[in-house]
């Protein structure tokens, strides 16, 4: 494994995290939009995210040398391998959007009110959005830590060969 694999596993998920702030951020930004060029309010939208391998070689290479070094030996001592979870990244699969129902207000005087004088508001709560953002930022700090850590490791380690 390429110790360089750590940065750019890091940085994959730094960049979905931002993606994924940034999505956040139009849905709280559009929260009281009632037109859009779709026509009707603006409506929420969702990020999904995707485990990909992140390095197919890398991961067959994981497993031969698994099943080589550790052969635990079960009952009746036949070896046999413990599964291991392989060495993923994630990327941004899709943003999908939310088809709920628009929040309806009674505002006759309103230009975007129907013939009954309600206006459809997007059906966005932003205390969702907020814990959403909160916990889209956590997870950005968490990727920045431990670039922090492999960044701190590679530099001790060239200390170590300057030595």
């Amino acid at each position: 494994m390429s110790f360089l694999s750590s940065f750019d596993i890091s940085g994959y998920g730094l960049s979905a995290q931002r993606f994924r702030i940034n999505v956040i951020s139009s849905n709280i930004a559009n929260a009281n939009t009632t037109r859009t060029d779709e026509g009707g309010p603006y409506r929420r939208k969702e990020v999904i995210f995707k485990a990909v391998d992140f390095d197919k070689q890398l991961n067959e290479q994981l497993d031969t040398n698994y099943l080589k070094y550790s052969n635990p030996l079960d009952e009746e001592g036949e070896d046999y391998a413990q599964p291991k979870p392989p060495l993923t990244t994630v990327t941004v699969d899709k943003i999908v959007r939310d088809d709920s129902k628009p929040i309806l207000k009674y505002e006759p005087n309103n230009p975007d009110a129907d013939k009954n004088g309600y206006v459809a508001y997007p059906n966005i709560n932003p205390v969702v959005e907020m814990s959403d953002l909160v916990e889209a930022t956590r997870s950005y700090q968490a990727n920045v830590a431990a670039f922090q850590s492999a960044k701190t490791m590679a530099q001790s380690a060239i200390g170590i060969l300057k030595g």
